[in-house]
């Protein structure tokens, strides 16, 4: 569970780091819109890392504080880039959840889940409710 917890951390500050570089390409050019996009995925991001280090903190776990931090691409061609990489991140948490335990980490898991496969298909955030819950419905 460690492993799997800690891996998937590392993948959402990669994500995080990706959405953080792209908004600010956006905010050097000047296009509100793409900013506010680019910051809800963002947004969305950074409540993955917390629910998954919340989870080790729970186990008595120190979280990693490294991650990768990926290249962004040119404004441009970010969707395309966005899209694989969600894309990446949707199989990711299939697979993890394909061997896991039900439990509290599960649901988790599950509820990031629904909300990589909103970012997959819509390149937009905001999926992840305050709450456990249905983030899609916004239930609480």
């Amino acid at each position: 569970m460690e492993a799997l917890l800690r891996e998937g951390r590392a993948r959402e500050m990669a994500q995080a780091a990706f959405y953080r570089r792209l908004s600010g390409l956006a905010e050097e050019a000047g296009d509100p819109w793409l900013i506010e996009r680019l910051n809800a995925l963002l947004a969305d991001e950074q409540h993955h890392i917390s629910r998954l280090t919340a989870h080790l903190l729970e186990a008595g776990l120190r979280p990693n504080a490294t991650a990768s931090n990926p290249p962004a691409p040119r404004l441009e061609e970010w969707e395309a880039v966005a899209r694989a990489r969600e894309a990446d991140e949707v199989a990711w948490y299939e697979s993890a959840l394909s061997d896991l335990e039900p439990g509290a980490v599960a649901d988790t898991l599950r509820e990031i889940l629904a909300s990589e496969r909103h970012h997959e298909s819509n390149l937009a955030g905001k999926w992840m409710a305050a709450v456990r819950g249905d983030p899609a419905a916004g239930e609480s």
